[in-house]
């Protein structure tokens, strides 16, 4: 992968990251509301096609989708497993961001030398 693809590849992970812990704080918000079903984010099916591929990564995005599991008329939201998933989005946002970070820090010091 290049630098070009993997910028654009950590790009869309942090994308789907901030999706993610939008769904998860609405989820949390709603955790006692009756008959509340919870959103869920698709992302990582689609990553995986795409990496098995042309390595395209402008024509995958985040898709939210409701989760209708559980009994009909229950909450279905868990308060453990979306802790859980915001604990894996907030590692995620620091390995990306820090990655990210290390290719301008190498870009900045190839062109002004420091």
């Amino acid at each position: 992968m290049d630098l070009g693809q993997d910028t654009s590849f950590a790009h869309k992970v942090l994308d789907a990251v901030a999706v993610r812990s939008k769904v998860v704080m609405h989820n949390l918000a709603n955790e006692g509301t009756p008959g509340f079903k919870k959103y869920v984010v698709e992302f990582e099916d689609q990553l995986r096609a795409e990496l098995k591929g042309d390595k395209d990564f402008s024509s995958i995005s985040p898709e939210v989708t409701r989760d209708e599991s559980g009994t009909p008329g229950q909450n279905n939201v868990s308060e453990f497993d979306e802790m859980a998933i915001l604990e894996k989005t907030r590692a995620l946002h620091e390995i990306f961001t820090k990655r990210i970070g290390g290719y301008f820090s190498s870009m900045n010091k190839a062109i002004f030398g420091r």
